[in-house]
């Protein structure tokens, strides 16, 4: 982990195995001893339908606060049952100096975290989400971006700080009546809300990945350094093309009204944020696409070998060279997130992952991803000096 005041985040995971929601819930929270300050955590599980879902969204709310007070950690819950089909956990936690200053707010209602030292300021968002039982998935979509349009400016923080986001999609491919894709629908609204923002880093890095139920979330980590100690890039893949660069023959369904065309997804192939001779990447979710095309009936060994290699090239040190960071080395992967589409390639999908990091800490869910075709994404973290 790298531990500079301005920069260190870490991911933990924790899981119990499957056994009555409360007592689940109870078990999960009272295995977690923190490490350093806990800024969000992401609670994955399987409820039925919407009404279940938010009504144990509310309760996570209700028991974190119970076990942390007014000032602990975000909180979201995905909608993606985990390999155990227990609850799995992931943390955020940062190690704060004694220069960092770190302040619990809310903005009508909603809560977020902002920690600021002279010069720089971080802000992490978590769990929010539009009306999920009235609302489609575009006005779900657009109500959830002016929330977060409305924290940005209250703290003068442009959309362009955005680093990372995390965008969690109910039934990500599916169509509603009018033959708009929830995916595209998703995507049109992200564009709109990045619409005339200079993004001089390259656009966040990014998870687009399906729930089973949800509507629309995001969580987000934004950075603002008026100086030049801390430097962000976007990362590039020659490998693939820039997914913000696609074709509209990849793209489904109808675009938005406001818009004359479907628009692509706006993110980078990693981001990367580096001071002085180290700092850290954010992986976004990769597939197993070459230039814009997915590798179709290989099956999902091939596919978890084609996403891995896709990683490795991405965090490579000439790749990284490439993109303006003056790194020694290839990028040290430290966590991985696995979403897989189908229970019976869930063990392969392991097997594989495993094979190649054996040392690596994942969690593994089931869920669907942004194209029918592919079996399996994978997101991560990594070290860079």
């Amino acid at each position: 982990m790298i531990t500079h005041e301005n920069i260190e985040i870490i991911h933990r995971f924790f899981q119990v195995v499957q056994a009555p929601f409360e007592e689940m819930l109870t078990n999960l929270l009272a295995d977690y001893k923190s490490v350093y300050t806990p800024v969000r955590m992401v609670i994955f599980g399987a409820p039925v339908g919407n009404e279940e879902y938010v009504v144990r969204f509310a309760r996570i709310r209700e028991a974190v606060k119970e076990s942390f007070g007014d000032n602990g950690p975000l909180v979201s819950y995905v909608a993606q049952p985990p390999q155990t089909m227990g609850l799995t956990m992931e943390v955020h936690e940062v190690l704060l100096t004694g220069l960092d200053r770190i302040e619990y707010r809310s903005r009508e209602g909603m809560p977020y975290i902002a920690i600021e030292r002279e010069g720089c300021k971080r802000l992490f968002l978590s769990g929010v989400t539009g009306d999920v039982l009235r609302q489609n998935i575009r006005e779900q979509s657009h109500e959830v971006f002016s929330k977060i349009a409305g924290v940005l400016e209250a703290e003068n923080m442009s959309v362009s700080t955005i680093i990372r986001q995390w965008n969690y999609i109910e039934k990500i491919t599916a169509y509603d009546a009018t033959g708009h894709q929830h995916y595209q629908d998703f995507n049109d609204a992200r564009s709109l809300f990045y619409h005339g923002v200079e993004w001089a880093t390259g656009y966040p890095a990014a998870t687009g990945i399906g729930t089973q139920w949800g509507g629309i979330m995001i969580d987000l980590d934004a950075l603002l350094c008026k100086d030049r100690s801390v430097q962000v890039h976007g990362v590039d893949n020659p490998l693939q093309i820039a997914a913000h660069a696609y074709s509209q023959e990849v793209l489904l369904g109808e675009a938005d009204k406001a818009l004359l065309h479907k628009t692509t997804p706006k993110f980078e192939r990693a981001k990367a944020v580096w001071k002085e001779d180290h700092g850290f990447i954010y992986v976004s979710g990769t597939a197993a696409i070459r230039g814009e095309q997915s590798l179709e009936g290989v099956g999902i060994e091939k596919q978890t070998l084609a996403t891995l290699e896709n990683i490795e090239y991405l965090v490579s040190r000439d790749n990284l060279n490439r993109s303006g960071i003056p790194a020694t080395g290839d990028a040290t992967l430290i966590t991985f997130r696995v979403y897989v589409k189908h229970w019976e390639d869930m063990e392969v999908a392991k097997r594989t992952v495993t094979e190649r990091y054996p040392d690596l800490p994942a969690i593994y869910t089931l869920t669907d991803v942004c194209r029918s075709e592919l079996l399996i994404e994978i997101e991560g973290m990594g070290i860079l000096c």
